[in-house]
């Protein structure tokens, strides 16, 4: 019995192994859904920049919590996004008068704000890792050494 339950999960894991996009694209359809039904209102600058700081950039945060996503997928949503804010004439893109990486900026720094999401993907992995360095005697410290670095420690693992 145990035999085959081992068979099964190793088919079930082959089965998606390098296939991230394929694991991740309900991520990018969740996203897509919302910005495209926005497209059909006429929204402000304002009205924009807040659909997509509170919701389209909210929507992967847990999965990039936990996971390294393709850096395909981060470029086509931040593709998705840039499409709505610049937004479309019929169907064409209007002219993009500034750079995606000022946008991306601070507003302090003249930017708008917007996330570039595998910065943020790598930023959130970084405080898991963070976590698990300063909190050994946490139960998911814990759990995650047993299971991938059981004989050295966080830094050393492959």
């Amino acid at each position: 019995m145990m035999k085959l339950l081992l068979n099964d999960t190793w088919d079930y894991l082959l089965m998606w192994a390098g296939q991230k996009n394929g694991a991740f694209k309900y991520l990018k359809n969740q996203v897509w859904n919302k910005v495209q039904g926005w497209m059909k209102q006429c929204l402000s600058a304002g009205g924009k920049e807040v659909l997509i700081k509170a919701v389209a950039q909210a929507i992967p945060t847990y999965s990039m919590g936990c996971f390294r996503l393709p850096r395909g997928l981060c470029q086509a949503i931040n593709a998705m996004i840039r499409r709505f804010w610049w937004g479309s004439k019929e169907g064409k893109r209007k002219t993009c008068w500034v750079s995606w990486e000022k946008i991306t900026q601070l507003k302090y720094l003249g930017g708008i704000g917007f996330r570039d999401f595998e910065m943020f993907n790598l930023a959130l992995l970084a405080r898991q890792a963070w976590r698990i360095m300063q909190n050994s005697k946490s139960l998911s410290a814990r759990l995650l050494k047993a299971l991938y670095f059981p004989n050295n420690n966080f830094l050393d693992a492959a």
